[in-house]
């Protein structure tokens, strides 16, 4: 009886034991399999994240329009979770420029109508809260696609939630997943639909910030060109012009309109037709230069496309070729005066060779010596000419070669002063030179050259200098940093209009010759060493010669690596001056 009792007892344990490993088992079953179930899940939307983003990212590229990233996100949502309606809506702005919403909603399952209605109010109340707007349903243009609606389903909303559309951390939208059943969705789901918004708009506001400043460092090369410049799009309206164009065009407003445009290129310009010409036949045009304001303008008319060859419109280039046109000017009054000044010598040569064969002449010692000193004048005067322009010519083509030797400065300045006063004595005119004990007898330059320069700075001089004036030709040496002015009063010289802060790099020598003449005007100063500026002026003067003097010796000083300068007042009197480089030990 105890035994039959004790294996009772011990069946008993056994199935209890059995039923206590079954449940246990059973219950970690059951806890691995919901941890393994979860993690699932977890993975499935995580691959679900990684896939969308992915898919954003190859679709979008650099496009910084937000309605195809919502597009990925809206075509995919299904994978993720079930729902009737999903819906977007987006700040937009009209051709008008007034602010309107994009509503755009899609229906995935039959609802009723007051339902759609009633996404479109939550969106905008909740929108009008995001914004801090006071948006209208009449300023909602709303787009409705998918399935057909049912006026049997249910009517109003059970289960919905907002996603903000952020951009560079301003809001401008929202995206609703909305259902007629209650409790529809859980935090899981909506959180990663949250991550996914978060992140796709992170990434546009990167790409945002990169073309902004991208679109700043553009406007500002645009705004900086010289050439005016303005940009029409394709609906023929003025997208950007720079103040360079504004200026050309003589707009005063700061945002002129492409009417205003027009109107400042009437009856000059035909623009609309040149822009029409240029995008019908994708072609680069020039047009003939034209003159507003006093200006010549070449005008460029360019279409512009994207990557994909579509038209964005047109770009317009004004090239102002004002200074051009003067150089054009000034050669042709070059041509003009070079003929004039060879023809007047060489018709001269022609008559007087003509009058040489006559007996009458023949017979006439006196007159014959006469004409034939005239030939010999009138040679000379073609010949410096030519010279003159073979200078200007060698000097352009860095042809021009000195001959330096060792020679004394102050003696071809004191056979220069001797040879033309006579010439000055003529006319009433002093002339004298003022040469500074400290000037060395040995420095070596191209004496001709130097000569040449000297000549054309005293012959000027004379030219320039009132009956009774004085000319004084002066040499001195200038320490390296000393300021040339202050060099110039312990010399006890005067150059009129001479100005402190002129110091030279090494030791040099200063020549300069001083009248008591008309003076130059100030702006005119800058112009003197133009070549084309010289002639012209030549062409207007009545002294005889091409004016190409001071751009020769210019070249001349440039090529001893010296200086050239000029001071002046008007009714006082010109200095103009060289400086030659000494050694360092000439001043030892």
């Amino acid at each position: 009886m105890s035994l039959t009792l004790s294996v009772t007892n011990l069946f008993l344990l056994l199935g209890i034991f059995t039923v206590v490993v079954v449940t246990i088992f059973l219950f970690e079953f059951r806890r691995v399999r919901t941890s393994l179930m979860l993690r699932e899940s977890e993975m499935t939307r995580r691959m679900y994240q990684l896939s969308i983003l992915r898919e954003i990212g190859e679709r979008i590229g650099y496009s910084l329009k937000i309605e195809h990233i919502i597009e990925v996100i809206v075509g995919s949502l299904r994978r993720l979770l079930e729902y009737s309606t999903v819906a977007y809506m987006l700040l937009s702005t009209s051709p008008e420029g007034k602010a309107r919403i994009t509503f755009n909603l899609n229906v995935e399952r039959p609802v009723h109508p007051k339902f759609i209605e009633g996404v479109k109010r939550t969106m905008l109340g909740s929108l009008n809260t995001l914004m801090g707007k006071e948006f209208t349903l009449e300023d909602i243009d709303e787009t409705i696609s998918g399935t057909i609606t049912d006026p049997t389903a249910a009517e109003s909303i059970g289960s919905f939630f907002n996603v903000p559309i952020v951009i560079d951390s301003s809001p401008i939208g929202l995206l609703n997943i909305s259902d007629p059943s209650t409790g529809k969705y859980r935090h899981k789901e909506v959180e990663i639909l949250f991550t996914i918004m978060s992140q796709a708009s992170d990434a546009v506001s990167k790409l945002e910030r990169v073309l902004k400043i991208e679109k700043g460092k553009l406007n500002s090369m645009v705004e900086s060109m010289a050439d005016g410049v303005l940009m029409i799009d394709r609906l023929k309206q003025l997208s950007v012009i720079n103040p360079a164009a504004r200026r050309m065009l003589g707009l005063q407003s700061e945002h002129p309109t492409i009417f205003e445009v027009l109107d400042a290129l009437a009856n000059q310009f035909d623009l609309r037709t040149r822009l029409e010409e240029s995008m019908e036949h994708d072609k680069l045009i020039v047009a003939p230069a034209i003159t507003i304001n006093g200006h010549f303008l070449q005008i460029l008319v360019s279409p512009v496309k994207d990557e994909s060859k579509s038209f964005l419109g047109a770009v317009v280039l004004f090239h102002d070729i004002t200074k051009e046109k003067e150089l054009e000017k000034m050669r042709e009054d070059f041509t003009s005066m070079m003929v004039h000044e060879l023809r007047s010598p060489l018709t001269g040569i022609k008559s007087i060779a003509g009058l040489l064969t006559s007996d009458k002449v023949k017979t006439d010692a006196q007159k014959y010596n006469q004409f034939v000193g005239l030939i010999s004048t009138n040679s000379q005067d073609m010949l410096e000419l030519v010279n003159d322009l073979l200078d200007v010519a060698k000097l352009e083509s860095g042809k021009f070669q000195l001959i330096k030797k060792v020679a004394d400065i102050s003696s071809v300045i004191e056979t220069r002063v001797n040879s033309f006063k006579t010439l000055a004595e003529q006319t009433n005119i002093t002339l004298s030179a003022k040469i500074d004990p400290q000037v060395p007898k040995a420095l070596e330059f191209d004496e001709h050259k130097i000569t040449q320069v000297l000549n054309n700075f005293i012959s000027n001089a004379i030219k320039f200098t009132r009956t009774g004036g004085s000319i004084v030709v002066s040499a001195f040496l200038l320490p390296q940093g000393k300021d040339l002015a202050q060099q110039v009063v312990e010399q006890s010289l005067v150059w009129p209009g001479i100005k402190k802060g002129i110091m030279l790099g090494s030791d040099a020598l200063v020549v300069a010759i001083t009248d008591s003449g008309l003076g130059i005007p100030q702006s005119q100063i800058p112009q003197l060493f133009n070549k084309f500026v010289q002639l012209e002026n030549a062409a207007r003067s009545e002294k005889k010669g091409t004016g190409l003097g001071l751009v020769i010796s210019k070249g001349i000083m440039e090529a001893h690596q010296g200086t050239i300068g000029v001071f002046s007042e008007e009714g006082e009197g010109s200095t103009f001056y060289l400086t030659l480089p000494v050694g360092p030990q000439v001043l030892k």
